[in-house]
């Protein structure tokens, strides 16, 4: 730990001598390295809402939606970390991102709906027009990053 501090007090005086000014805070973290992984709390990213179901292939389901949602992350933020992307880039991702969690949440809502009451006709439509609205989203985040 008191390495840690002596070589921040350090860096901040090395850089608080240069002529250039860093405007991105997150810079000096790039510099340290210091693996935080704040940048998905900098980003605000959206999480997909813990939802149970009655029935195992719907867990499963879910389940896999889960994983699918943490490879994702995983590999836009490894490429975010390494710098791959512009800003218009990063803009884009979060916003078709929070695209595909919005509608993943949705299809989870409507099918947990429709396994409560198989009676209403109008969740199948619904369930239908959520999950090609998530996956569009899912390969739009996909062609910009690249890497799945």
């Amino acid at each position: 730990m008191n390495k840690i501090i002596k070589t921040i007090i350090t860096l901040s005086i090395i850089l608080s001598s240069l002529s250039t000014t860093f405007a991105e805070e997150w810079y000096l973290e790039k510099l340290l390295d210091l693996n935080y992984w704040v940048e998905q709390y900098n980003l605000n990213l959206s999480n997909i809402n813990y939802i149970y179901f009655w029935d195992d292939k719907y867990n499963r389901i879910y389940n896999e939606l889960k994983t699918v949602d943490s490879l994702l992350k995983n590999g836009f933020m490894k490429q975010y970390r390494n710098w791959d992307f512009e800003y218009y880039q990063i803009n884009w991702i979060i916003i078709n991102y929070n695209n595909f969690i919005y509608h993943t949440n949705q299809f989870l809502f409507f099918i947990k709906l429709k396994e409560q009451n198989n009676n209403y006709v109008e969740l199948d439509s619904a369930i239908i027009n959520s999950s090609k609205n998530m996956k569009s989203s899912y390969n739009k985040v996909k062609n910009i990053t690249r890497w799945y």
